[in-house]
């Protein structure tokens, strides 16, 4: 999920939502908006991420291939963002509990050559999919599709899966620094995700309540901490078979 490369780029403006069109808010369950907060954050680092990545693309094709995939993912930040205005709730307020452990996980996975940015998107995407899939079967339907990454991500992990093995396949020996990369990505969200956890009480204990079996559900059978901890492992799960598939395995 270059000698010469821009440490951030700028964001375009929100654009406002159509003339005459009145949106009716989703019904939101408690810690509903600290969950549309999050997957915003997260939705703008990785526009940031994926547009910077174009300075490091070996072609103007790849350039622009990665230019259309930023936009798409700023437009499901459009879309979240138009949302929160719909239930009244300030979306730079509502961003800002994750804007530090999104950009701390930014900055301490900030790629330096084409293929690892793509390694990056690849990764993250993966990771983001997985989290999404596991809560959508047990949230509303308009909130579940409002989560959901859409098309866009499977054109970035189509594409970028395609780069990495590319790159693997010219030079072979570029392995294990790529392998010493996804593992330092997955430790860095893991760790962002439990700070998250920690501090976000009304996030945790809905992405809790929804992970719980049937039974469990408002009892301290399951501690939320370790609800969102068996998560986590099932995400790394994910990432090692990733990682595997490019023979990127442990």
């Amino acid at each position: 999920m270059t000698e010469h490369r821009p440490d951030s780029s700028p964001s375009p403006a929100p654009r406002p939502a159509s003339p005459g069109r009145t949106r009716v808010p989703i019904e939101m369950p408690g810690g509903g908006r600290d969950l549309l907060g999050f997957t915003a954050q997260a939705d703008l680092v990785d526009f940031e991420m994926l547009a910077a990545s174009g300075g490091l693309a070996p072609s103007l094709d790849d350039r622009l291939t990665v230019a259309g995939l930023a936009a798409a993912q700023f437009d499901r930040f459009e879309r979240i963002s138009e949302e929160l205005r719909v239930e009244g709730a300030a979306v730079d307020a509502t961003l800002e509990p994750f804007r530090e452990a999104f950009d701390s996980f930014a900055q301490a996975t900030r790629p330096s050559s084409w293929v690892v940015s793509q390694l990056r998107a690849l990764l993250v995407t993966g990771l983001r999919t997985d989290f999404s899939a596991r809560l959508a079967p047990k949230l509303s339907e308009p909130l579940a599709q409002l989560l959901a990454p859409g098309p866009a991500a499977w054109r970035t992990t189509d594409f970028a899966s395609r780069a990495v093995q590319k790159a693997i396949s010219a030079r072979p020996e570029i392995g294990g620094s790529l392998a010493l990369f996804g593992r330092r990505l997955a430790a860095e969200a893991v760790g962002q995700c439990q700070r998250i956890a920690a501090k976000q009480a009304d996030l945790t204990a809905l992405v809790a309540d929804v992970l719980k079996p049937a039974g469990a559900k408002g009892s301290r059978e399951l501690d939320d901490l370790g609800v969102i901890s068996g998560l986590l492992e099932e995400l790394m799960d994910g990432h090692a078979r990733r990682m595997a598939r490019l023979g990127l395995g442990v």
